[in-house]
């Protein structure tokens, strides 16, 4: 048995964050179930806004963050209601234009960023059981046959939210919204640094180049669509894109390569149910709140709710069940915001506002 002061599960962003924020006060486990270094094919290309640069200084992340390479944002170029483009130039936005994240090395830098604070990191653990004695929480971890203790327990191990399944409690999905996806080869003619966004008759198409160099394209479609299937071919995927104009333009050059698929949809926990468990349970992060990725913010969400968390398990024990409850009414809130704004995006798609994925998102 070994005894800490929180034990965060899930080395994502989210509980990476955490594990920094944390560790200057007291003793965090950081437990991954899988290798922590998941391979470049499960991991899209995302940005962060300029925000975020206020909760990367509070975790001690940003001076490695900075030289880590990530390129900066530049302007959102989409055809949503009309197929002439719309320009938004993120420059006009008083916290900066934001980055363009290499996933796998932000993923590391957090991750390293944790540890070299002192928070100590367990990779490729494996299952994981979860339990509740006395006044703290235990976690087994089968592989190694170790048990942990701690009066923290925090979920950040994304869509799965694994421990709180465990634990009983209900993850609510509000749509089955699916990504296909695909990292497209470098081109050394690629020079084009903006994010495109577009609307389809069943769905919408993402496109922007990565750090690496790559281009990432995406489609986010119904995962009833009996397309579904043969968008998996990469030449129809491809074949499909280029007939945006939008996306013509960057994909001239574009050859086909492997196509991936992953749940996309917004889902979150049941907040009721998770108040009502034993104290010191959180959840960030995915675990907490997933969202669409038309809304941009899953990273960012990541972030500000692991400050969130860090903030409410600070506070002294005397408060430690309001701190928790004013914790879960701030996600409540954002969960409201997010989807007032949600809807009124896909409600602005009006030109294909009969056909069976927009009158989903419009209606539902």
């Amino acid at each position: 048995m070994t005894d800490w002061d929180a034990i965060v599960v899930g080395a994502g962003p989210a509980g990476s964050a955490l594990a920094c924020r944390l560790r200057p006060h007291g003793r965090v486990l950081l437990l991954e179930r899988d290798a922590a270094v998941a391979p470049a094919s499960r991991r899209i290309g995302e940005s962060l806004p300029g925000a975020a640069r206020v909760l990367l200084q509070r975790m001690g992340a940003f001076e490695r963050f900075l030289a880590d390479g990530h390129a900066e944002r530049g302007a959102t170029v989409s055809a949503w209601d009309r197929e002439e483009p719309v320009w938004f130039d993120h420059l006009r936005d008083p916290n900066g234009p934001g980055w363009h994240l290499d996933r796998a090395r932000f993923d590391a830098g957090l991750r390293e960023t944790a540890v070299a604070a002192g928070a100590v990191l367990i990779e490729d653990c494996g299952r994981l059981r979860v339990s509740r004695s006395a006044d703290a929480w235990c976690v087994d971890v089968e592989a190694q046959g170790t048990q942990h203790r701690a009066p923290v327990l925090v979920d950040a191990s994304g869509r799965g939210a694994t421990v709180a399944r465990q634990l009983g409690l209900a993850r609510r999905s509000d749509d089955a919204l699916i990504c296909l996806y695909a990292h497209l080869p470098a081109d050394a003619d690629d020079e084009d640094q903006c994010t495109r966004i577009c609307a389809d008759r069943d769905g919408w198409w993402y496109s922007v180049r990565i750090p690496s160099g790559q281009r990432v394209l995406a489609l986010h479609l119904d995962a009833d669509d009996p397309a579904l299937k043969t968008l998996r071919d990469p030449e129809r995927f491809l074949a499909k894109a280029k007939r945006q104009p939008l996306l013509a333009d960057a994909l001239q050059s574009a050859v086909a390569v492997e196509v991936h698929a992953r749940p996309a949809g917004s889902a979150t926990l049941d907040v009721e149910a998770l108040a009502d468990t034993p104290p010191g349970f959180f959840a960030i992060g995915d675990a907490m709140l997933a969202f669409d990725p038309i809304a941009s913010q899953g990273i960012f969400h990541a972030l500000a709710s692991a400050e969130s968390a860090a903030s409410a398990i600070e506070r002294p024990s005397g408060n430690a069940a309001s701190a928790r409850k004013s914790y879960l009414d701030e996600m409540q809130s954002v969960h409201a915001r997010y989807r007032e704004h949600l809807h009124a995006t896909y409600a602005g798609v009006v030109r294909y506002r009969h056909a069976s994925f927009w009158v989903r998102r419009i209606e539902g």
